[in-house]
């Protein structure tokens, strides 16, 4: 992705933070997309940033290439403090609370609605929010005369063969391969490893929903196969996930909002 600025405007039609307000309001967005990040650790060999800089570049390639294709989508800034209660026995893992982040999203949506978008994409980058936005959902469900909202982590397309090799949900082969994609100078490579999990006591527990805490399931605040990471396999999921985005956003914005959307 070509993200050169010059003097004249923004790195692509779309991005708030680089955008005048009169340049805003030629633009008229039709759809607006939060991403959600969060300030967390990821092992020995990943920076603290990691899910900001991930669902940030997941973000604007999606969006870029929508509006390429002419719809009008504005990318908000990267939320980059969000919820991280199971990571607390960690030293600086900047979190809010749970209803926090929900009036947040709240108030950041309501803006929206006043700007006059009616389509608001939370373009979720963090393990530790889709409670949180699933409850944020089901509370503006409940308001009158709120945008339509939708969560996703990225769409990659049907039936696309995925390269990573080794699963992993925290600091594993897939988040070190978008970062060294993203930002191979941030990644020490002399660093990666077979982080080590934490076993259940009582093994039916993974079929039962908790929350973790992740000093004792991820020790090292990463787990899994690393080495076997590669910047190509990052863009490759990363441009996968943008692919399917970006369809969803050229839809969103050519669809007319009625008051029945997003039915016909």
């Amino acid at each position: 992705m070509n993200e050169v600025r010059t003097s004249k405007g923004p790195a692509f039609p779309g991005l708030l933070e680089e955008m005048t307000v009169e340049y805003v309001r030629r633009f008229a967005p039709q759809v607006v997309v939060l991403p959600l990040g969060s300030t967390e650790p990821h092992g020995p060999h990943l920076p603290m940033g990691t899910d900001v800089w991930q669902v940030t570049r997941l973000g604007r390639i999606a969006v870029e290439a929508a509006n390429a294709r002419g719809a009008r989508v504005l990318l908000y800034p990267t939320l980059p403090i969000t919820n991280n209660v199971n990571f607390r026995r960690f030293p600086f893992a900047l979190r809010v609370g749970v209803r926090t982040l929900m009036s947040m999203l709240i108030d950041i949506i309501t803006q929206c609605r006043d700007d006059g978008v009616h389509k608001v994409v939370l373009l979720n980058g963090h393990g530790g929010n889709p409670d949180t936005i699933a409850a944020t959902l089901r509370e503006i469900a409940g308001m009158d005369n709120m945008p339509f909202v939708c969560s996703t982590g990225g769409l990659a397309p049907e039936g696309w063969d995925n390269p990573i090799e080794h699963a992993s949900d925290h600091g594993g082969e897939d988040e070190t391969s978008r970062m060294l994609w993203i930002r191979p100078d941030l990644v020490r490579e002399d660093l990666l490893a077979d982080n080590p999990f934490g076993q259940l006591a009582v093994p039916l527990l993974a079929r039962a929903q908790f929350v973790r805490p992740w000093h004792q399931y991820v020790p090292l605040s990463a787990g899994g196969e690393t080495r076997a990471a590669s910047a190509e396999k990052g863009q490759a999921v990363i441009q996968a996930r943008a692919t399917g985005l970006a369809e969803l956003l050229v839809e969103l914005s050519a669809t007319p909002w009625t008051e029945r959307f997003p039915y016909e």
